[in-house]
C-alpha cells in the first residue's frame, strides 16, 4: 500500500492464549456469552498488537482484523444513520417527537439507543449517525455518556457540487449537468464530480476536520469515510459482471461534456469560473501520450482538427467539443462497445487517474486533518450485486486503509484481485414490510416476509462473508455495518431494527401489548404484533465474535503483518 503520509508501523508481540488471558483484566460484556471478555472499544482476546492512541488494521495469519487502542483485534459490526426519523408517519407524529416523550430528550434517547446497539451485539457507530450518539465533544456541547466507536464521513462528492457552507470559493461543476441529453440518457438524479476542480480539494479538506473539536485526539475515531458511492454516479457495478444496473464510465463522461460550465440548473448554482478541468485534464493526458493531434486521430480513428475547441460544443470539431455523437466515441457510455479499440484504452487509462485524483484529494485531507484515523473509501462499492470498475479499485486499494464494498466469492476474489490485498467492510440490509410498521406498503421483490425469515438472512449473509476465503487464503472481511436504525419512510421499506413508535423488532418490544423495556422505558403500543428479529441477530453477532476469537487463538503463532495506520 502507498499512503500520503507515511506509515507507522509497529512489530506485533506472539502471544499465546494463556499468557493474553492472564496478562491483564478486560471488562466483561453484559451481552456477551458467558466468560467472554472484550475491551472498553468491543475489542476482544488475544490481544494482536501493541497499544496505541488510535485504531489500527492488521492480518493476523490469513486474517484481516481492525485493533483496538488497547491492541484487541476487532470486528466491526455497525449501523448506519443512528438518528431519530423526522417524517410524519401512518400514526400522525414523528419518532423524534416520540423519543422525546419516551426518553424525556434527544441526549437521553441517544445514551439509550447506543446501549440498545451494545445489548444486540454491535459496537460500533456507522456513518449518518446523528452528532447526540456520539462520544466525542458534539457542536452542540454534547457528549454521550454511552460512549461507543464510530466512523464518521465527509461528503464532498454530495456537498461539494452546492459548496455547502461554503467551505470552498465556489461549487464543484458536475460532470454530468453539461453532458447532451440527447447522447446521455442515464442517471441525473445525482452527480459525478469534477475531482480536478481546486474547489473539490479544498472543499473536501475543509470537511476532513469535522465538526467535532476533539474527534482528531479521540480514541473512539475509527476513521473517516471519503464519501458515499451513491453520491458519485460511475463509482457503481461496470459491465464486467452481469448486474441489474451499469453506472456510465467516468472517462466517457470527462470525454462527453462540455468544457466550460456556467451554472447547474438543478443544483440551483452559478459558477464564476466556467473551466471543467477534468476535460482539460483528459486532453492533457492525451497530449502527454500523443503529443499531436494527428498522433491521437491515428490511434482512435477519430477526425479532431485541434486540441482545442473548433466549432463549439457540442458540434464543433476540437477535442474539446466531442460529446459524445462522434462515431469512434459512441453514445454506449455504460459499456463503450461502440468505441474503437483507441478509444476505450484510453478512457480505461484516464479513469485510472480521475480516481486516483479523487482518493489523492480526500485520502489526503482525512489523513492531514485527522492524523493516524483510519481512511475507509467510498460506502460502497460493488453496488447492485455487480463490480466497481477494475481501475477505480486499483486506485482506493493504493490510497485507502479499508475499502467499503459488497461481496460474494466471485465478488471478493475479482476485487481484491484488483485492489489489493487489504481489509474490507461489507454492508447488509434487508427488510420485510409485511411483518413491520410498514404492513400497508408493498414488500421490495425478492425481501423476507416475515422478522423471522429477515433474520435469517442477516446470520447467513453474514456468516458467508466472515469466512469468505480468496484463491490466495485470505479472510479480508472485516467487518459489516447494517442499513439501518429505524424504518424508512421516505422510502417505505423497513430497514430498521426499530420501529417509528422506537420499538426494536424483537418480537416483545414491537407488539401491541404496552409494557416496558430492561430500563424501565414504555414500550409496545403498535397497531399490530411484530415478529422476532433482533434475537437471531444478536445471536449472530455473538457468535461471530466468538469464532473471530477461536480463529486468531488458533493463529496465535503465525506470521503477522506490522499493523497499519
Amino acid at each position: 500500500m502507498s499512503y500520503t503520509n507515511s506509515t507507522r508501523a509497529h512489530t506485533l508481540v506472539v502471544l499465546t492464549l494463556a499468557s493474553l488471558l492472564a496478562s491483564g483484566p478486560a471488562d466483561a460484556i453484559a451481552q456477551g456469552a458467558p466468560g467472554a471478555q472484550r475491551d472498553r472499544f468491543g475489542g476482544v482476546m488475544p490481544r494482536v498488537g501493541q497499544p496505541s492512541d488510535s485504531f489500527k488494521v492488521a492480518k493476523i495469519g490469513s486474517r484481516w482484523v481492525f485493533v483496538t487502542p488497547e491492541g484487541n483485534a476487532f470486528l466491526m459490526l455497525g449501523v448506519f444513520s443512528v438518528d431519530v426519523g423526522g417524517s410524519i408517519d401512518d400514526l400522525k407524529d414523528t419518532h423524534a417527537n416520540r423519543i422525546v416523550v419516551k426518553y424525556g430528550s434527544k441526549p437521553k434517547w441517544a445514551e439509550y439507543a447506543v446501549k440498545r446497539l451494545k445489548v444486540w451485539g454491535f459496537n460500533t457507530l456507522a456513518e449518518y449517525a446523528t452528532e447526540y450518539v456520539l462520544p466525542t465533544t458534539s457542536q452542540y456541547g454534547h457528549v454521550n455518556a454511552e460512549k461507543m466507536p464510530y466512523v464518521t464521513m465527509i461528503r464532498p462528492a454530495y456537498y461539494g457540487l452546492t459548496n455547502q457552507w461554503n467551505a470552498a470559493p465556489g461549487p464543484v461543476k458536475d460532470l454530468i449537468a453539461g453532458t447532451d441529453p440527447a447522447v446521455y440518457a442515464g442517471w441525473r438524479g445525482n452527480g459525478t464530480p469534477d475531482v480536478f476542480d481546486p474547489n473539490f480539494e479544498i472543499y473536501a479538506n475543509a470537511m476532513a476536520g469535522g465538526s467535532s473539536p476533539d474527534a482528531a485526539k479521540s480514541p473512539w475515531l475509527i476513521g473517516i469515510a471519503t464519501d458515499d458511492a451513491d453520491n458519485i454516479v460511475g463509482f457503481g457495478p461496470g459491465p464486467e459482471l452481469p448486474a441489474p444496473r451499469i453506472h456510465p464510465h467516468i472517462a466517457w463522461l470527462v470525454l462527453a461534456t462540455n468544457f466550460q460550465q456556467s451554472n447547474n440548473d438543478r443544483l440551483r448554482v452559478k459558477y464564476t469560473d466556467t473551466k471543467v478541468y477534468a476535460k482539460y485534464a483528459f486532453r492533457d493526458f492525451l497530449k502527454a501520450k500523443y503529443d499531436s493531434i494527428a498522433g491521437l486521430n491515428a490511434a482512435w480513428g477519430a477526425r479532431y482538427t485541434s486540441w482545442d475547441s473548433d466549432g463549439g460544443w457540442p458540434s464543433g470539431k476540437g477535442f474539446l467539443d466531442e460529446s459524445g455523437r462522434s462515431s469512434w466515441v459512441g453514445k454506449d457510455y455504460d459499456r463503450l462497445t461502440r468505441a474503437t479499440p483507441g478509444v476505450r484504452a484510453d478512457l480505461d487509462a484516464f479513469l485510472y487517474e480521475f480516481a486516483k485524483r479523487y482518493f489523492s484529494a480526500t485520502a489526503g485531507a482525512s489523513r492531514k486533518k485527522m492524523p493516524g484515523k483510519l481512511v475507509f473509501g467510498p460506502a460502497t462499492f460493488n453496488g447492485w450485486g455487480g463490480l466497481t470498475r477494475k481501475e477505480i479499485l486499483r486506485a482506493a486499494g493504493e490510497s485507502v486503509d479499508v475499502l467499503q464494498a459488497a461481496v460474494t466469492p466471485q465478488l471478493l476474489e475479482l476485487t481484491t484481485r484488483y485492489a489489493g490485498d487489504i481489509p474490507i467492510v461489507t454492508w447488509t440490509g434487508v427488510g420485510a414490510n409485511p411483518d413491520s410498521s410498514l404492513w400497508r406498503y408493498p414488500n421490495p421483490e425478492g425481501w423476507p416476509k416475515t422478522q423471522q425469515e429477515r433474520a435469517k438472512l442477516y446470520n447467513t449473509t453474514l456468516s458467508r462473508d466472515f469466512n469468505i476465503t480468496t484463491p490466495a487464503g485470505v479472510k479480508h472481511v472485516v467487518g459489516t455495518k447494517f442499513w439501518a436504525w429505524i424504518d424508512s419512510w421516505g422510502e417505505k421499506s423497513n430497514w430498521g431494527l426499530v420501529s417509528f413508535l422506537d420499538n426494536a423488532y424483537d418480537g416483545k418490544e414491537a407488539v401491541r401489548a404496552r409494557g416496558e423495556d430492561q430500563w424501565g422505558f414504555p414500550v409496545g403500543g403498535e397497531e399490530r404484533d411484530y415478529g422476532d428479529f433482533l434475537t437471531t441477530v444478536r445471536q449472530t453477532n455473538l457468535e461471530l465474535m466468538r469464532q473471530l476469537t477461536d480463529d486468531l487463538a488458533r493463529s496465535s503463532t503465525a506470521p503477522r503483518r506490522p499493523e497499519r495506520r
